[in-house]
């Protein structure tokens, strides 16, 4: 065989050789099955409501003056060995009036050994160091991740952001069982009610008579020039009373309610904006 005849059998095996191993690496080696998770090492989910009133989370949602940034403030997390968030809403389409999309911001990195974590999440979008706010903000959730020994406990409460003040205005969480009838407060403030998912610390009750869920109004310290109108509509429970909690000054204070057994709503009159909780002998 002389040397041409012997250089084109040894390319030819060569380009063989690489066609084999592309077919392999395409068709084969790809489609071979995944090696996936056993059970045993995949995530546990439960719901938030396995875990005790005094070892969840106090979260306070608190938009800043111009409504564009909510503050998350978490406290009470020393129970849990990781805690992620995520922060969903619904704005306006800035491409297309009358549609809406979907928004959000994720948080991470909390130190669940600190006393109170506070992080900022933006309502809208950036782009070379421009800032956008959303507009039309509705149908907030805060989805917590809360882990344990390998365990995810899951928590999706509602917010809802208003901006209201130069007039009377009534503020209202989603299912309808919160309400604070307002007068007018002489300008505008931006507003966020929220189930706080947790109860605030320094309390003197019974956890386990704490009527589920808690709400928070959150805004700047502002002292109403006359008094608002709290309707809080409970569960169950007889003889409530109902206790606010200041986080300025991080204060308790008992308030004279009325109740209708009727309805099963408590009923009073408020100076001030805070989170609210009733508390009642089963």
């Amino acid at each position: 065989m002389d040397n041409s005849k012997k250089n084109i059998y040894i390319i030819a095996a060569i380009a063989l050789a690489i066609i084999i191993a592309v077919v392999y690496f395409l068709f084969i080696h790809q489609n071979k099955p995944k090696i996936t998770k056993t059970e045993d090492e995949q995530v546990e989910q439960k719901p938030i409501s396995d875990i005790e009133i005094a070892k969840r989370p106090f979260v306070a949602l608190s938009p800043d003056t111009s409504g564009s940034t909510i503050q998350v403030s978490i406290q009470n997390m020393n129970y849990f060995d990781t805690i992620e968030y995520e922060i969903t809403y619904l704005a306006d389409n800035p491409q297309i009036p009358g549609e809406k999309i979907q928004r959000g911001a994720t948080g991470s990195e909390i130190n669940t050994k600190d006393e109170k974590n506070i992080k900022s999440a933006p309502l809208g979008t950036g782009s070379k160091g421009v800032f956008s706010a959303d507009k039309g903000i509705s149908e907030g959730k805060l989805t917590l991740h809360l882990i344990k020994n390998g365990v995810e406990y899951l928590s999706e409460t509602n917010w809802d952001l208003y901006n209201v003040g130069t007039k009377a205005s009534e503020l209202k969480d989603r299912s309808g069982n919160f309400s604070l009838k307002l007068p007018s407060l002489g300008k505008d403030y931006w507003i966020i009610v929220s189930d706080t998912v947790g109860v605030p610390p320094g309390y003197n009750f019974d956890l386990n008579s704490v009527n589920l869920p808690v709400y928070g109004v959150f805004s700047l310290d502002v002292k109403y020039p006359k008094p608002a109108t709290l309707n809080y509509k409970i569960t169950g429970g007889q003889t409530p009373d109902l206790y606010k909690y200041n986080r300025v000054d991080s204060s308790w204070n008992k308030i004279d309610s009325n109740f209708d057994v009727s309805t099963k709503i408590v009923n009073a009159s408020v100076d001030s904006f805070a989170t609210f909780v009733v508390v009642s002998s089963k």
